[in-house]
């Protein structure tokens, strides 16, 4: 069961229980109730004294089963993109760039990227972390050269809940065979915490949907179909240590699938099958970590390509960082150094066909200058760069002419960021930096397949920069008799200008070519704001405005708005908690809309414009015991109706289509969800 909806973190960073005594002079106050004083002092201090524009999800506002694909599409300046049904692909574009612009990490671990540009972020339970962060723009060095789009950052929780508690778990059932079950342990061993999650997440999937039978302009065979071979299974389980200073542990997730294919072309046996290992230890100035991730590829009946595919890819990473710190004067200097190697196969379990290797090595220097313009910090300027030099080998072809030499690439990522605090409530963020994607192993030699190779790709790179506001008050707003106890706003204008962007171009048939294809732009606003009044009522909303434009040599992209990137998505919450009877019971409601977009680069297949609406409520009854129902997409929009332009007649101006965020990959109706959850 997936759920759209979160408390905009940078909208929360600031407060106490709702059950505490009113603000007192100099009393922080935050936005989420159960959030410890440990991390209501942090987060504050992140959105104040932070140059970067960060988005803290927790949790706490979630359903245990909503991945971590699903709380990010709630955030401002970020947009889920799903291939359909639960347990399916999800992909996150920031501030408009591709998704593959968007770094993925976990504890600081940076996930492998050498064969895919992103990284599947449904696969991930957020219930397994104590917190994500999305970096919208500037990222600091150590955790990578990170594209346009910024980097996600996903962080285990050490130690006791909330409330002090050792134990959590779960249990719930929904629509569409929906199940799971989850279980953590946390606890403080004098200096050292510890955390152990496990999860279990399924569904049968199988839901109706709209289909036009490939007919958009014939209405006569319109009707509802079942969306089969939907199911998927899931197990994950990560456990972990650490002090103040040192943590380590390891992390698994199991996902098995069904690959339903298209609306005009079914999948009705294929699946794929993924594993994924990661594993790190962080010591004072060294991280090192590993990562291991296996997918086997099955298409018995050749339902989703070129014949029958039974393929094994794997893919393995592992890399060091050190990094250090030293204080001159009231300044500070950051300096550090990476190495990483990565290597991918892609096997034919048959042995009917050679596999594809390649390797990777990179090695990157970084450093950075924390400059406090006054002696009191508020104004800190922090220029950085980080220097990144590759290489990559492609696999071995003794039939080839000629051999394909290795691809080296060096690549520099200066930035430049600066924060002012105004006042102890207000500050200014500004951030400038250039940005590098470099190509992955598929976009430069190809697959044997359905994908031929390009060596001399270049790098996709560009400018990125942003600046904005934050008012994080620290004392409650009284207006007579209404007391406002909690309040946030925060205020960006963001734009980028990548070049040589990557993309892949059909040729013949379903043959097509990694290439160069052009220069693109992208800019707009976010607006982020959040307040709580008389400790009861609690409303959060974010809108982001984004604008975007190609500036390519075909004449039919040329200033055409970018693929999928709608030009207005707003997100609204409002939440009401009372306790009654010594229960506290809370009820949620929310609703987003994004506008239309366009599915191409020409701009001819658009998404219409939607609105969905959940609502959900949470009921305590009894200590550490709490009943929870959430229900999705209210309406059961499952139909948007597109504009036809031009017209084919006057009385034909527009035409059904199924929900989708990609053509051919329908979204499901009203969905519910009831989960039993208990704490100790």
């Amino acid at each position: 069961m997936s759920c759209r909806r979160s408390i905009i973190v940078c909208a929360a960073l600031l407060a106490r229980s709702a059950a505490a005594d009113p603000p007192a002079d100099g009393e922080t106050i935050i936005i989420i109730d159960n959030w410890s004083e440990r991390e209501a002092a942090r987060d504050r201090q992140r959105a104040l004294d932070e140059a970067p524009f960060v988005t803290v999800v927790h949790p706490d506002e979630h359903p245990a089963t909503a991945s971590v694909a699903d709380a990010l599409g709630a955030s401002v300046g970020a947009q889920t993109r799903s291939l359909g049904g639960l347990g399916a692909y999800e992909s996150v574009s920031v501030r408009g760039a591709s998704p593959g612009h968007t770094a993925v990490l976990i504890d600081g671990v940076p996930l492998a990227r050498i064969a895919a540009v992103t990284t599947d972020l449904g696969k991930f339970a957020l219930d397994s972390f104590g917190e994500v962060d999305l970096y919208r723009g500037a990222v600091p060095v150590e955790l990578g050269g990170a594209g346009v789009g910024g980097a996600v950052n996903l962080v285990t929780r050490l130690g006791r809940g909330e409330h002090g508690e050792r134990w959590r778990a779960s249990l719930g059932a929904g629509s569409f065979g929906a199940r799971h079950l989850r279980v953590h342990y946390g606890d403080d061993h004098g200096a050292l915490r510890s955390s152990t999650t496990i999860g279990y997440q399924a569904a049968t999937g199988d839901y109706t949907y709209f289909s036009d039978k490939g007919t958009p302009l014939n209405p006569r065979d319109d009707g509802y179909d079942v969306r089969r071979n939907n199911q998927f299974t899931q197990l994950d389980a990560a456990s972990r240590v650490g002090t103040d200073t040192s943590a380590g542990g390891v992390r698994l997730a199991y996902k098995d699938q069904g690959l339903p294919g298209t609306i005009v072309t079914p999948a009705l046996r294929a699946s794929l099958s993924t594993l994924d290992v990661v594993g790190d230890v962080h010591v004072p100035h060294l991280m090192a970590y590993g990562l291991v991730e296996r997918q086997a590829l099955r298409d018995p009946a050749g339902e989703l390509g070129l014949g029958v595919e039974d393929r094994r890819y794997l893919t393995l990473s592992g890399g060091a960082t050190s990094t250090w710190q030293a204080a001159i004067d009231r300044h500070r200097l950051n300096g550090g150094v990476e190495l990483r190697a990565d290597r991918f196969r892609d096997a034919d379990a048959a042995g009917t066909r050679a596999s594809i290797v390649g390797d990777r090595e990179g090695a990157a220097v970084m450093g950075s200058i924390d400059l406090v313009v006054d002696p009191d910090a508020r104004i800190v300027v922090t220029p950085a760069v980080r220097l990144d030099v590759v290489r990559t080998l492609p696999t071995p072809e003794p039939e080839a002419p000629m051999p394909v030499a290795s691809r080296w690439d060096t690549v520099p990522s200066p930035r430049l960021t600066a924060r002012g605090a105004v006042t102890d409530d207000v500050s200014i963020k500004a951030s400038a930096g250039w940005y590098v994607r470099l190509p992955t192993l598929v976009e430069l030699f190809g697959n044997r397949g359905t994908v031929i190779g390009s060596p001399a790709l270049r790098p996709e790179r560009g400018p990125s920069l942003d600046a904005g506001v934050v008012w994080a008050p620290a004392k409650a707003i009284v207006e007579g008799d209404v007391v406002i106890d909690r309040v946030f706003v925060e205020a960006a204008g963001f734009g980028s200008r990548p070049r040589d962007t990557i993309a892949l171009i059909t040729s013949v048939g379903y043959v097509a070519r990694a290439m160069n294809v052009a220069a693109s732009e992208a800019y707009g606003g976010e607006l982020v704001a959040s307040a709580r009044v008389a400790k009861t009522v609690t409303v959060t909303a974010n809108y982001t405005r984004l604008v975007t434009e190609q500036h390519a040599m075909e004449v039919s992209f040329n200033n055409k708005e970018l693929p999928r990137s709608p030009g207005h998505q707003v997100y609204a919450r409002a939440d009401v908690a009372r306790t009654a009877l010594g229960r506290r019971a809370d009820v949620w409601a929310d609703a987003s809309f994004q506008s239309d977009s366009y599915l191409d680069q020409a701009n001819l297949q658009l998404v219409p414009a939607r609105l969905l609406v959940g609502t959900g409520a949470r009921v305590e009854l009894a200590a550490g015991l709490a009943l929870a129902l959430s229900v999705e997409n209210v309406a059961d929009t499952r139909i948007e109706m597109l504009p036809l332009n031009p017209a084919p007649r006057p009385d034909l101006t527009e035409t059904p289509t199924a929900l989708s965020d990609y053509a051919g990959f329908p979204l499901p109706g009203r969905s519910f969800y009831l989960a039993l959850e208990w704490s100790h």
